[in-house]
């Protein structure tokens, strides 16, 4: 047991200040054009997912602008290939859709926060228009905007994520394929047959499951 655990949001003010007034009305439940811009730019989003099955967080990457704006109220995300488990799409099938997008952009010390409501879709012509490198991804998460809104970069400049000068890249870490085989208990493979079908993957299989055709 922890004496020092908090259990309610009341005991947790007294921790901390209530956010400004300029704080609270810089939320949004739609898209302006500064958040626009910022998805315009964007090549990594964050996607957190939740139902009764569990939780999730995982990334989505493209280039800048790979999450397509329909309006300020919609915003599509295509579904482009993965370990196939669909953690983050199974959630939004098996639950309200509740979806929280954080958006991220190469040198800018913001986030861009935003909460909706998810739905999966095949629909032809937006897929269609979230063509990249030539494919058609097999469906998008549509999500209809509920709240936006910026967050400080305090975590960032924390963690020096722009300022390669300051990384502290550890150069004893397992390679994915030793993860991988020590994870899975893997004996008919090797840690670096294992890296060579990783590489091979990240080389191939970006956008496809299969290689493009010649």
């Amino acid at each position: 047991m922890d004496p020092h655990r908090i259990h309610t949001v009341e005991a947790l003010r007294q921790l901390y200040d209530m956010p400004s007034e300029r704080i609270v009305k810089m939320s949004f439940p739609f898209l302006d054009d500064h958040c626009l811009r910022f998805v315009a730019e964007s090549p990594l989003v964050f996607v957190a997912t939740m139902a009764e099955s569990g939780m999730d967080c995982s990334p989505r990457g493209g280039r800048p602008g790979f999450v397509h704006a329909e309006d300020r109220q919609t915003l599509a995300l295509p579904d482009w290939p993965g370990n196939n488990k669909l953690s983050s799409i199974t959630n939004i099938l098996t639950s309200d859709g509740g979806c929280g997008l954080v958006f991220l952009v190469p040198g800018v010390d913001i986030f861009l926060r935003i909460n909706g409501i998810a739905t999966v879709t095949t629909d032809p012509p937006l897929l269609e228009r979230l063509t990249e490198e030539g494919r058609i991804p097999k469906a998008a998460i549509r999500l209809s905007v509920r709240e936006a809104f910026f967050h400080c970069g305090k975590a960032l400049r924390r963690s020096h994520l722009w300022q390669p000068d300051a990384w502290s890249v550890p150069h004893d870490m397992p390679s994915p394929g030793q993860m991988v085989k020590d994870q899975a208990g893997l004996a008919d493979l090797t840690a670096d047959q294992i890296d060579a079908m990783y590489q091979k993957g990240l080389a191939e299989q970006l956008y496809s499951e299969s290689p493009p055709m010649e």
